[in-house]
């Protein structure tokens, strides 16, 4: 294994002080009887020691660990997604971010961050420390008082503080497995460990397996966990202490067949009011919220000692608790303890679907507990959104076939669709005045073939597709295998916003695809429903060469719609196109769209934040003008004394051409009275652009206070001009473009 140390330049490239080896093992690369040249090794670095300034790892290198990682006072440390850190054998192999320090590891769904052990062929629980989050929120400590505490593994890193809106930084998604290593009984890791964290900090969908200790144990603090699930972790699954006060939503725990404590007495939930309660007059006594939890013991050789333990002062409030297993529970309810039982305003609404029955009983408490109530129909957490994890959830059976239905038609009443149904469109669907569309997260709608399958949404109709990253809304074709651009239509919402027309009237236009159905008014405020986490694919049918459908077309749609995370790819004719209006929209990725990436026109006023267009090598497009951003200040230029005319903002964007056959003809186009704001553009690619701006047409110029900041990252050469026309444009270097690390729910991989 060959080494080296990083100079001083690249270590103030890095801005870190930690530890640094990169390794190449030559030896480890298999000869294969494939005569393409051998890959190149894997770069591995080690890291240990403290970082200073914002230390940011790469995805593509292997990291070790291989000594104590300090994030101290004032530092970040940046852990992208996809990222993998493998730890060293021992108990000093662990990451602690000190109080003031930042972790921002945002893995996604399709590429989480794994720590994980460096030999998991031979690795168990206990194998390396964990990971550790100090911060300076409140914990319990004498009444008056800003108490403070001192780490377990080591009494020289405090925590603790007056700030509960402190922030740590960012977890989400991310794995931690075979932590828990201990240097004696009394001083071991849990797999993440939350010491006075603030609720400033985001943590969110996070898997911890194979465990020695607890899988989270929180000391104090205020912060929030949602989507958390522990997997065979030796003592406590989830344990709060020290004047906790937050809120764990969607966890589940579980001990599978085989799985052995080492512990006396491990249990789902333990909670203690204060530290080792032996603090009964101090204040906060640990007073927080868990709702929608399984805890599942399926072992056949380890009873758990309490499914749920509130004790020593601690008052929880936990709904939609769910107890299951085949395994031995001693206690389902635990409220008494020797140094005090749980505060007398707890509550706990729990199910018991064990098979076997509770050995001690399930409810052992001393005082009066009116809103502790053992009762059916609890559901537990919801296991869709831990699908990331790759998890088979055992007791789970195959869903049924679901039914079958197609959508058609009007409708003209509030319609929720069922989430156990498979949909189809078969012509147009039409939402009618007055009534809701509601779509559940998760659901795919398919569309049959032709020009007349779509979905309109009219004027006074609502639409509420609220998907979510693990469980988005999709709508595509009805045979997926053999669809392309323009198989079915597309997704239509107009609006009561103002559009462009004549002086001191109040104008309205007719949908493209259907001229019966008005859009625009004088509401920019209008109300069209919500679209967030949405895919539309194969759309843009046509009927003729000028009429044909976008992906999303929004007609005179106003400000109060919220329109988020949109995924559109494969479509004929404009990715998304905006006809007036006032709607903003944020998180669009457009990949391999016909025509325009993202259109504007007859006056519209939002704004469109962090959005990425992209055609990929084997793009071809049909029309005679494709272009990034093509932007119109009225219908057809044909109104140039029309109010108002398009004035709109672009924060984030970033536009791709990788095709071979396709030239884009501007990359940006603003033109008949458009004035565009457009902050941070990035384009990007190895295909023909030929103007990156453009702001000139025969029918009339962009507005000369149109404002462009844009970098010229194309690796191939401009065929016309890098600017056209009068504006305020600036090419320079420097700009980021759209944030594709947000597009990670859409499963595309860039």
């Amino acid at each position: 294994m060959k080494k080296f140390f990083l100079n001083a330049m690249l270590f103030a490239a890095l801005a870190s002080s930690v530890s640094l080896t990169s390794c190449s093992d030559d030896e480890d690369i298999q000869n294969t009887p494939d005569p393409e040249p051998e890959p190149e090794p894997t770069e591995v670095v080690e890291l240990s020691g403290s970082v200073e300034g914002t230390m940011t790892l790469d995805a593509e290198t292997e990291y070790i660990l291989a000594g104590t990682l300090t994030v101290p006072d004032g530092a970040t440390l940046e852990i992208p997604a996809g990222t993998t850190i493998k730890a060293k054998q021992g108990f000093d192999k662990y990451i602690i971010v000190a109080q003031g320090g930042k972790i921002n590891a945002r893995g996604t769904a399709q590429a989480p961050i794994i720590f994980t052990a460096e030999d998991e062929s031979n690795a168990g629980p206990g194998y390396w420390g964990g990971l550790i989050i100090n911060g300076k929120a409140p914990i319990s400590g004498p009444a008056g008082t800003t108490a403070t505490g001192a780490t377990e593994v080591d009494n020289n890193m405090p925590y603790g503080g007056s700030d509960a809106a402190d922030n740590s930084g960012t977890l989400e998604y991310i794995e931690l497995w075979y932590t828990g290593a201990r240097s004696s009984a009394d001083i071991e890791h849990n797999g993440l460990t939350l010491n006075a964290v603030g609720n400033g900090t985001t943590i969110n969908n996070v898997y911890i397996v194979e465990g020695a200790d607890d899988a989270i144990e929180f000391f104090g603090g205020s912060v929030n966990v949602s989507n958390l699930l522990a997997v065979n972790c030796d003592d406590d699954m989830f344990d709060f202490t020290q004047g906790y006060s937050g809120t764990l939503s969607n966890c589940y725990g579980i001990w599978e067949d085989g799985f052995t404590s080492t512990e006396e007495d491990p249990r789902g939930i333990e909670a203690d009011g204060n530290l080792d309660g032996n603090g009964a007059d101090h204040t906060p006594q640990s007073d927080f919220r868990v709702e929608n939890m399984t805890i599942a013991n399926f072992s056949a050789s380890q009873s758990m000692q309490d499914a749920i333990k509130v004790r020593r002062g601690a008052t929880a409030h936990i709904t939609n608790a769910l107890v299951m297993g085949t395994g031995a529970v001693e206690n389902l309810i635990d409220l008494n303890d020797g140094k005090g039982g749980a505060g007398e305003a707890t509550e706990i609404s729990v199910s018991n679907q064990l098979a076997n029955a509770t050995t001690d009983g399930d409810l052992n408490a001393e005082g009066t507990y009116e809103g502790v109530v053992i009762e059916a129909g609890n559901t537990g957490a919801n296991t869709s959104a831990l699908a990331w994890t790759g998890y088979d959830f055992p007791g789970e059976t195959e869903a049924p076939e679901p039914e079958k239905a197609e959508l058609s038609g009007d409708i003209a009443s509030d319609m929720t669709l069922d989430a156990n149904t498979e949909y189809t469109i078969s012509g147009a669907v039409v939402v009618k005045d007055g009534a809701t569309l509601t779509i559940p997260a998760g659901m795919t709608i398919k569309a049959k073939e032709g020009f007349g399958n779509y979905l309109l949404v009219e004027r006074g109709g609502k639409i509420m597709a609220e998907g979510t990253a693990e469980a988005p809304i999709t709508f595509t074709a009805e045979d997926e295998t053999n669809a392309g651009p323009g198989y079915w239509g597309g997704l239509i919402i107009n609006g009561k916003a103002r559009i462009s027309g004549v002086a001191g009237t109040v104008t309205e236009g007719a949908t493209e695809i259907d001229n019966n159905q008005p859009y625009g008014g004088d509401d920019n405020a209008d109300n069209s429903g919500v679209l967030k986490y949405v895919k539309l694919l194969y759309t843009g049918a046509r009927s003729s060469a000028d009429i044909e459908h976008n992906g999303l077309t929004l007609n005179a749609v106003g400000n109060g719609t919220v329109i988020e995370n949109i995924y559109i790819a494969d479509g004929a004719d404009d990715a998304i196109e905006f006809f007036g209006g006032s709607v903003n929209v944020t998180g669009l990725l457009a990949v391999n769209c016909d025509d325009d990436m993202f259109d504007f026109t007859q006056g519209y006023c939002g704004t469109l934040k962090n959005c990425y267009g992209r055609w990929e090598a084997s793009f071809t497009s049909t029309e005679e003008d494709p272009r990034g951003v093509e932007a119109d200040g009225n219908l057809d230029g044909n109104g140039a004394d029309h109010t108002p005319q398009s004035d709109f903002t672009i924060e984030n964007m970033t536009i791709e051409n990788l095709s071979e056959a396709a030239e884009m003809v501007d990359a940006i186009k603003i033109r008949r009275g458009a004035k565009a704001t457009i902050k941070n553009a990035l384009v990007i690619g190895t295909g023909a652009v030929d103007d990156l701006v453009d702001l000139t047409d025969g029918k009339g110029d962009a507005q000369a206070t149109t404002s462009i900041s844009v970098t010229n990252g194309l690796t191939s050469t401009l065929t016309g001009e890098e600017v056209k026309g009068e504006g305020e444009v600036t090419v320079a270097e420097g700009n980021t473009g759209a944030s594709a690390a947000d597009f990670g729910w859409t499963g595309y991989q860039f």
